[in-house]
């Protein structure tokens, strides 16, 4: 009788030693897995599918009738996509756009007492974003982490993260004629 519960209990050992090397052989898989993907937490300009004009475009077919209000391009849930902000009177809408295919990914409106009519512009009234991002990166010459395009201050601008290795830089570039606003080392 003892032999046998002397065999068990090694045999159990045994057991839970080569489930725990399979378990920490996994978790060394899954950092080997989150590290390569932090880097692709940019992008460079020339993997970039979908124009802002196209995105603002479908989102304009979800929700008809409204101005544009901003749009920003960065990684959501691991894909890259398009965040399209619209409003009319009364109402404010989100509408998220990949990047890959132009399906909406999420969409959403909610009702607002008040707008601010200052935060509407049009995409045409913006140099194009390939134009912003190649003058940021002359300050800066790094991939694309997000950027965006919105009203600030009265002055449209686009305002972008680019980052290479470790280092991060925001610039700012006036979206009617493409100088650098401002360039910071983040």
């Amino acid at each position: 009788m003892k032999f046998k519960t002397i065999a068990t209990v090694t045999a159990s050992a045994f057991l839970l030693t080569a489930c725990g090397n399979d378990a920490s052989d996994n978790s060394k898989g899954s950092e080997s897995s989150n590290e390569k993907g932090d880097n692709k937490q940019v992008i460079a300009l020339d993997k970039i599918k979908t124009s802002p004009k196209e995105a603002v475009k479908k989102a304009q077919e979800v929700y008809s009738g409204q101005n544009l209000k901003g749009i920003s391009y960065e990684k959501s849930n691991g894909e890259w996509a398009y965040k399209i902000e619209q409003q009319k009177t009364g109402t404010e809408s989100e509408v998220i756009i990949s990047d890959k295919n132009k399906k909406v990914l999420n969409k959403e409106t909610e009702k607002e007492d008040s707008i601010n009519k200052n935060d509407e512009f049009k995409y045409s009234d913006a140099i194009d974003y390939k134009k912003a991002i190649k003058n940021a990166k002359k300050e800066f010459d790094g991939d694309i982490k997000e950027w965006s395009l919105s009203e600030d201050d009265g002055k449209l601008v686009y305002d972008m993260d680019l980052q290479k290795g470790n280092t991060k830089h925001e610039i700012t570039v006036d979206a009617k004629n493409g100088k650098v606003l401002n360039h910071e080392q983040d």
